[in-house]
């Protein structure tokens, strides 16, 4: 993402290439990216911008530091997404059941997970505007390293499943056990000790290319106590049908 993490970030503004009033997120350094069309700018002009952010309220940030996801978001989901989850054996309403919504201004699949004062603790946005490269497909608002997000299930029974992306966990959570989505394919230390303390058993499936990183997490989590082994497959878990993934994870 052109380096922009090796400086700090001060706030988000317009995009002049695709028109969104704040998907541009601009960093000290006077470089900026928007997470909308992929656009990345720089020089002089970028950095007069950054110089109009004194503060957090500038940021668009709240008093805890997450960015607010979009205001716009709703459950009429275009056709496009409504064909994309049915891929997966997913509909509208496990959708709206779930806490999913859709930013039409943004063009965005936005996932939402909430605290206890039923405020957004963590949100993560997948792009469907055309023209989004596949690496900038997905902008995550607050750290998904300090919060426990997970998609439910009735029949869970202590049983949870790390896998990397929400639509799997969500399949997963359908199937029989709480699907844990760890937005990539790490988890820090002090999570993985979180998620061992509320599960009896804790199954790591990631990606086929992310087997190393499975077996590293199933070892730590196997040292705090609980039941836990590294599921690998050729696909995602979404791919998959829930009658298969019970089969695996029960």
């Amino acid at each position: 993402m052109y380096g922009l993490s090796e400086s700090r970030f001060v706030g988000h503004g317009p995009c002049e290439k695709c028109g969104s009033k704040d998907n541009v997120a601009w960093y000290e350094s006077g470089t900026g990216y928007c997470f909308g069309c992929g656009a990345y700018f720089k020089g002089a002009r970028g950095a007069s911008l950054v110089a109009q952010f004194p503060n957090n309220a500038r940021k668009g940030l709240r008093e805890d530091g997450v960015r607010p996801p979009p205001d716009d978001y709703c459950t009429d989901f275009p056709h496009k997404v409504v064909a994309w989850i049915s891929k997966y054996d997913l509909t509208p309403v496990d959708l709206i059941r779930n806490n999913v919504k859709w930013s039409p201004s943004r063009e965005q699949l936005i996932y939402l997970f909430f605290g206890e004062h039923s405020d957004v603790v963590l949100w993560q946005a997948r792009n469907f505007r055309e023209g989004v490269s596949h690496k900038d497909r997905f902008f995550t608002g607050g750290t998904p390293n300090e919060v426990v997000a997970a998609y439910h299930s009735s029949q869970a029974r202590g049983t949870g499943v790390v896998v990397e992306d929400c639509i799997s966990a969500m399949k997963v959570a359908m199937a029989g056990a709480d699907g844990i989505p760890c937005f990539g394919s790490t988890l820090s230390d002090k999570k993985l000790t979180r998620l061992a303390g509320l599960y009896d058993r804790l199954f790591i499936w990631l990606d086929y290319d992310k087997f190393k990183e499975s077996t590293k997490m199933a070892r730590k989590a196997g040292l705090l106590g609980v039941k836990t082994r590294t599921i690998c497959t050729d696909l995602d878990p979404k791919e998959y049908s829930r009658d298969l993934i019970q089969g695996m994870i029960i």
